[in-house]
Protein backbone atom coordinates (compact mmCIF):
# COMPACT_ATOMS: atom_id res chain seq x y z
CA UNK A 1 0.00 0.00 0.00
CA UNK A 2 2.64 2.24 0.48
CA UNK A 3 4.28 1.52 -2.61
CA UNK A 4 0.92 2.56 -4.34
CA UNK A 5 1.03 6.00 -2.62
CA UNK A 6 4.41 6.59 -2.92
CA UNK A 7 3.92 6.40 -6.90
CA UNK A 8 0.71 8.26 -7.12
CA UNK A 9 2.43 11.14 -4.99
CA UNK A 10 4.92 11.32 -8.24
CA UNK A 11 2.64 10.48 -10.89
CA UNK A 12 0.47 13.76 -9.68
CA UNK A 13 3.73 16.05 -9.28
CA UNK A 14 4.21 14.82 -13.06
CA UNK A 15 0.91 15.61 -14.20
CA UNK A 16 0.99 19.38 -12.50
CA UNK A 17 4.32 19.95 -14.18
CA UNK A 18 2.89 20.71 -17.71
CA UNK A 19 0.52 22.65 -15.96
CA UNK A 20 2.72 24.52 -13.98
CA UNK A 21 4.75 24.99 -17.53
CA UNK A 22 1.55 26.64 -19.60
CA UNK A 23 0.34 28.68 -17.02
CA UNK A 24 4.26 30.42 -16.79
CA UNK A 25 4.86 30.64 -20.33
CA UNK A 26 1.52 32.68 -20.55
CA UNK A 27 2.85 35.05 -18.67
CA UNK A 28 5.58 36.02 -21.74
CA UNK A 29 4.78 34.14 -25.08
CA UNK A 30 2.79 35.80 -27.45
CA UNK A 31 -1.01 35.41 -27.43
CA UNK A 32 -2.38 35.10 -30.96
CA UNK A 33 1.30 37.44 -32.43
CA UNK A 34 0.60 39.84 -29.71
CA UNK A 35 2.45 40.52 -26.39
CA UNK A 36 0.62 41.43 -23.51
CA UNK A 37 2.10 44.64 -22.17
CA UNK A 38 5.75 46.15 -23.58
CA UNK A 39 8.12 48.30 -21.56
CA UNK A 40 9.49 50.83 -24.12
CA UNK A 41 12.79 51.36 -23.44
CA UNK A 42 15.57 52.26 -25.10
CA UNK A 43 13.17 53.54 -27.75
CA UNK A 44 9.57 54.94 -28.75
CA UNK A 45 8.21 56.31 -31.53
CA UNK A 46 5.52 57.33 -33.23
CA UNK A 47 3.97 59.75 -35.67
CA UNK A 48 0.50 62.34 -35.09
CA UNK A 49 -1.29 61.37 -37.75
CA UNK A 50 -0.90 57.70 -37.00
CA UNK A 51 -3.01 55.10 -34.55
CA UNK A 52 0.20 53.32 -33.74
CA UNK A 53 3.59 53.82 -32.25
CA UNK A 54 6.65 51.76 -32.67
CA UNK A 55 7.81 50.56 -29.48
CA UNK A 56 11.42 48.88 -29.28
CA UNK A 57 12.04 46.20 -26.46
CA UNK A 58 15.77 46.46 -27.05
CA UNK A 59 18.05 47.92 -30.11
CA UNK A 60 16.44 44.65 -32.02
CA UNK A 61 13.11 44.06 -30.98
CA UNK A 62 10.50 46.51 -32.52
CA UNK A 63 6.97 46.22 -31.05
CA UNK A 64 3.41 47.76 -33.34
CA UNK A 65 0.93 49.09 -30.83
CA UNK A 66 -2.06 51.09 -30.70
CA UNK A 67 -1.51 54.29 -29.45
CA UNK A 68 -4.24 54.60 -27.02
CA UNK A 69 -2.61 51.35 -25.00
CA UNK A 70 -0.09 53.62 -24.51
CA UNK A 71 0.61 54.99 -20.21
CA UNK A 72 3.77 56.10 -18.43
CA UNK A 73 5.37 52.71 -16.73
CA UNK A 74 6.32 55.32 -13.58
CA UNK A 75 3.01 56.77 -13.30
CA UNK A 76 0.27 54.00 -14.82
CA UNK A 77 -2.46 56.89 -14.77
CA UNK A 78 -0.15 58.95 -17.16
CA UNK A 79 -1.31 58.52 -20.86
CA UNK A 80 0.28 58.68 -24.10
CA UNK A 81 1.03 62.38 -24.80
CA UNK A 82 1.32 63.49 -21.00
CA UNK A 83 4.90 61.81 -20.11
CA UNK A 84 6.82 64.71 -19.10
CA UNK A 85 10.77 65.28 -19.21
CA UNK A 86 12.02 68.35 -17.46
CA UNK A 87 14.98 70.31 -17.53
CA UNK A 88 15.79 69.69 -21.38
CA UNK A 89 17.84 71.48 -23.48
CA UNK A 90 18.53 71.95 -27.04
CA UNK A 91 21.81 73.65 -28.10
CA UNK A 92 21.57 74.49 -31.29
CA UNK A 93 18.20 76.25 -31.09
CA UNK A 94 19.60 77.48 -27.48
CA UNK A 95 16.52 76.51 -25.65
CA UNK A 96 17.34 76.08 -22.02
CA UNK A 97 15.43 74.19 -19.24
CA UNK A 98 12.52 73.09 -21.34
CA UNK A 99 9.27 70.85 -20.41
CA UNK A 100 9.04 68.24 -23.26
CA UNK A 101 6.20 65.90 -23.62
CA UNK A 102 7.97 63.36 -25.92
CA UNK A 103 6.52 62.23 -29.07
CA UNK A 104 9.66 59.73 -29.68
CA UNK A 105 12.60 59.34 -27.43
CA UNK A 106 15.95 57.27 -27.02
CA UNK A 107 17.18 56.54 -23.73
CA UNK A 108 20.74 56.41 -23.01
CA UNK A 109 21.28 55.39 -19.52
CA UNK A 110 25.03 54.82 -20.07
CA UNK A 111 25.33 58.51 -22.08
CA UNK A 112 26.19 58.07 -26.09
CA UNK A 113 29.74 58.88 -25.73
CA UNK A 114 29.29 62.38 -27.97
CA UNK A 115 27.33 64.19 -25.52
CA UNK A 116 29.58 65.63 -22.93
CA UNK A 117 27.08 66.22 -20.19
CA UNK A 118 24.89 63.14 -20.68
CA UNK A 119 27.54 60.92 -19.28
CA UNK A 120 25.42 59.76 -16.22
CA UNK A 121 22.77 59.38 -18.69
CA UNK A 122 20.22 60.98 -20.94
CA UNK A 123 16.88 60.58 -22.27
CA UNK A 124 16.67 62.45 -26.69
CA UNK A 125 13.36 63.02 -27.03
CA UNK A 126 11.07 64.88 -29.96
CA UNK A 127 8.73 67.95 -29.08
CA UNK A 128 5.85 67.67 -30.97
CA UNK A 129 4.94 71.04 -29.90
CA UNK A 130 8.11 72.93 -31.18
CA UNK A 131 9.41 70.26 -33.68
CA UNK A 132 12.88 69.69 -31.77
CA UNK A 133 14.41 67.26 -30.27
CA UNK A 134 15.69 67.71 -26.53
CA UNK A 135 18.44 66.15 -24.65
CA UNK A 136 17.13 65.55 -21.10
CA UNK A 137 19.84 64.73 -18.83
CA UNK A 138 19.34 61.98 -15.91
CA UNK A 139 21.07 64.14 -12.79
CA UNK A 140 18.59 65.14 -10.66
CA UNK A 141 15.40 64.16 -12.74
CA UNK A 142 14.81 60.48 -11.96
CA UNK A 143 11.55 61.68 -14.17
CA UNK A 144 13.88 61.68 -17.32
CA UNK A 145 13.77 57.91 -16.87
CA UNK A 146 10.87 57.15 -17.30
CA UNK A 147 9.43 55.41 -20.25
CA UNK A 148 5.97 54.30 -22.07
CA UNK A 149 4.50 50.73 -21.63
CA UNK A 150 2.28 49.84 -24.23
CA UNK A 151 -0.14 46.78 -24.32
CA UNK A 152 -2.02 44.71 -27.09
CA UNK A 153 1.72 45.04 -29.51
CA UNK A 154 2.77 42.95 -32.32
CA UNK A 155 6.03 42.14 -33.31
CA UNK A 156 6.96 43.96 -36.11
CA UNK A 157 8.31 41.85 -39.32
CA UNK A 158 11.71 44.17 -40.11
CA UNK A 159 12.71 45.72 -36.61
CA UNK A 160 15.15 47.91 -38.91
CA UNK A 161 12.59 50.35 -40.09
Amino acid sequence: MLLINFFQAKYIGLALLPMITILHSGQVALVDGRLREVICMPHFDSEDDKPDVSCWLDKNTKFICPKTSCRSTKYPAVKFGELLYQGCLNDVAQKYNRRVHPRNYHHYPKGDGKYEWGRNGFVSAFDSASQLWYNCLYDGKEDNKDTYTCSDCKEASNPTN
